[in-house]
This record gives structure tokens, C-alpha cells and sequence, in this order.
């Protein structure tokens, strides 16, 4: 098997498995109790807050580690709304703002809130300019009355990045805080929380060779945010329940890996990838967003005039991984909103498919890819 489909999760390296081994056998104490069983795996979980808050540029008292990168959108928007509600006792007149292309985790999240509590939505359109994106729509959208900014850095189903730290110079210009959803950004830029100027960043274990199941929640010293989980006290009483202490050990490695990656190594990978896609089909195929930055991992490619489910199936057939789009709209054969939104007809959305490599990529790997596509992408015909 060849596996594209790196954004959609990843393997677990050798290194994080070995940090995870001795917390799912031996090590099993609860990191609550006060004995020494309990010390060892409380240490396992502060050593893993550590490698956590340096990855991104923060200290270990901000981290919180959560159940995945959704719950960590989850908390970051429903917490800061719910403590503005509370404070206030109204979100009358207040809005929040999101971009067009977010992940469902936070466009469910914010469309839920508001109607909840009574917030206005408004949705920043994505638009490009001299080879960037466009600010001017989160200009029109932030104001005085904005309560939250939540956006992500890295597109998962393009790659492309937003200019977080100028759209998050806008919001605090007008007092607002500012959430990024970094789960498709650690391991594939560099990250640095200050410089995104972000005042919550929430990301996931399973996209950085981590294990499926833990997520972290950067929230900067200061800000104020509602408890979503009740009960215990564990996570400073940030989140309730028993620590999944060996997750958040692999947790602790992937990320401290991630934010050493060689991002050199994986452009010139995915580079080599398109080249080569280029070479063997020549107009037949375009990489969409080639011109905007991205991370050096995905190619969002059009197969023109081909229905990208049917060659997905065909391309599973031949043992090559790869996506329509987001895993987390899996099982719907409804086009990508977000190529939409980002300017794609339906046709082209739906014959775009998303390859998404990793730092394990090989060169023997992308060509035995371009043959096992060429077997199955006849250019002109269905």
C-alpha cells in the first residue's frame, strides 16, 4: 500500500509507540493518586505538557490536553462564548467570525453557539489577491462588537495558509480573541504561538505520527475560558476525567518531532510529486492553489473531466491512499465546500483529489504513485 492521505491521519512512528508501550502495560497507576504508581504516570503527563509547550512557543501551564483536535475547536469557541454569555448575560448586538473554508469542527461549533446563545455568525469569504489571500473580507467582518476570531492556519483539503497573524492583528485591534485551529499546521510549518499572535491554538496528536484520541488546547495565560467537561480536577480543572496517560505520552513525542521536521525535505518531495504528475499527464491534470502558500505536503489535483469518487475507488483498487477532501465528511458524495468557496466550479471540485504526503515519503514511493494513477486516469475518457 502507498499512502497519500497524510491530513487525514498518520502512522504512529517507532519513537512514539515506545513512549506509549510502558503506559498501556506496567505503568498503569492513576496519575491523581498520590502514590508512586500515580507520581510515575503524572510525570509521564507534565514531561508530555513540557514537549507540547515548546513546540509551539508556549509554557506548559497553557496546554491542555483534550480528547481530539474537534474538542479542542469545540472548547476554544464554546468557551469563550459561553464565558463572554456568562459575564454578560447577553449576546445581544455581539458577533463572532470565521473564514469560509473552516473545518467542520469549527463551522458546526460556531453555527451551534450561535443560535444557542444569540450571537451573529459572519462568515469571511475566501479571496485572493497578487498571489495571497485577500484580507479585505475579514476587514468588513471584525468590528467593535466581535467577541471571537477563530480560523485555521493550514487548509486541510488544499494546504493553502491564511495569514493568521495579520487577520489576528485586525481582531485584537478591536478586542477580540483570537482562535487557531493549528491541527493541520504543527509538522508541516513552523508554529509559533506569540508570532501567530493567536489567543487559543488547538491541534491533534494522530496528524504528527501521534496516536488517534488526544488533542491539546493552547489557552494564552489570562484568558478566561468556560469549562466544558465538569466533574474532577484534573488539567488545572480545565477538563475533567482520568488523563489517557500513554496517548498523551506519544502526544508529548509527536509534537516535539513535529517541530523539528525537515519542511525543506517534504517540499521538495511533494515538488518532485507534482513534476512528475505534470510530466506524465500534461494538461490533463491541474494543481490547484500551485500559486498561494501552502504546506509542503498536499497536492490538490483536478483530474479533469473524471469524477473523483469513482477514481478514488479505482485508485483504493490499486492499493494508493488518497482523498476527495476532509475525513471528517467522509461517507457524503456532496462536492467540497470548501473548493467551492475557494473558487473552484463543481466540475473541477469534483474531480479534484487531495494527496497528502508525509516526512516518510519516498521518491520510490511517488513513482510507483504516477504508475498506479496512469493505470486507472485514462485522459479523455470516464
Amino acid at each position: 500500500m502507498i499512502y497519500f492521505d497524510n491530513n487525514a491521519t498518520t502512522p504512529i512512528s517507532e519513537d512514539v509507540r515506545q513512549a506509549m508501550m510502558p503506559y498501556l502495560t506496567e505503568a498503569y497507576g492513576n496519575p491523581n493518586s498520590i502514590h508512586e504508581a500515580g507520581n510515575r504516570t503524572r510525570v509521564a503527563i507534565e514531561k508530555a505538557r513540557n514537549q507540547v509547550a515548546r513546540a509551539i512557543g508556549a509554557t506548559a501551564s497553557e496546554i491542555t490536553f483534550t480528547g481530539s483536535g474537534s474538542e479542542s475547536n469545540n472548547h476554544a469557541i464554546l468557551g469563550v462564548l459561553q464565558a463572554h454569555w456568562k459575564k454578560e448575560r447577553s449576546a445581544a448586538g455581539k458577533n463572532l467570525v470565521i473564514s469560509a473554508i473552516e473545518h467542520p469542527s469549527v463551522k458546526a461549533t460556531a453555527e451551534w453557539a450561535a443560535k444557542m446563545f444569540g450571537y451573529e455568525l459572519r462568515i469571511a469569504r475566501f479571496a485572493t489577491k497578487d498571489g495571497i489571500v485577500d484580507l479585505a473580507p475579514f476587514e468588513e467582518a471584525i468590528d467593535d462588537a466581535t467577541i471571537l476570531v477563530s480560523t485555521m492556519v493550514a487548509n486541510n483539503e488544499t494546504g493553502t495558509l491564511l495569514p493568521v497573524a495579520e487577520i489576528f492583528e485586525l481582531a485584537r485591534a478591536k478586542g477580540a480573541l483570537c482562535h487557531c485551529d493549528g491541527v493541520q499546521a504543527l509538522g508541516k510549518i513552523k508554529v509559533n504561538v506569540a508570532e501567530l499572535g493567536c489567543d487559543l491554538f488547538s491541534m491533534a496528536a494522530h496528524k504528527l505520527h501521534g496516536p488517534k484520541g488526544v488533542g491539546a488546547l493552547f489557552t494564552r495565560r489570562g484568558v478566561k475560558i468556560e469549562v466544558l467537561v465538569h466533574g474532577g480536577a484534573q488539567e488545572s480543572g480545565r477538563r475533567a476525567g482520568t488523563e489517557n496517560v500513554a496517548y498523551i505520552a506519544g502526544a508529548g513525542v509527536a509534537a516535539e518531532q513535529a517541530a523539528a521536521v525537515d519542511l525543506a525535505a517534504i517540499a521538495a518531495i511533494r515538488d518532485h510529486f507534482e513534476s512528475k504528475l505534470r510530466e506524465r499527464f500534461d494538461k490533463a491534470i491541474h494543481i490547484n492553489f500551485a500559486d498561494l502558500p501552502r504546506t509542503p505536503n498536499v497536492s490538490s489535483v483536478q483530474f479533469k473531466g473524471q469524477d473523483g469518487n469513482l477514481l478514488l475507488i479505482k485508485l483504493d483498487r490499486k492499493e494508493l491512499c488518497a482523498s476527495t477532501g476532509s475525513a471528517c465528511s467522509s461517507g457524503s458524495l456532496s462536492v467540497s465546500g470548501t473548493l467551492l468557496a475557494m473558487g473552484l466550479t463543481e466540475a473541477q471540485a469534483r474531480a479534484t483529489l487531495r494527496f497528502s504526503l508525509s516526512k516518510f515519503t519516498t521518491e520510490a514511493e511517488v513513482a510507483e504513485a504516477i504508475d498506479r494513477i496512469a493505470e486507472v486516469f485514462k485522459p479523455g475518457r470516464r
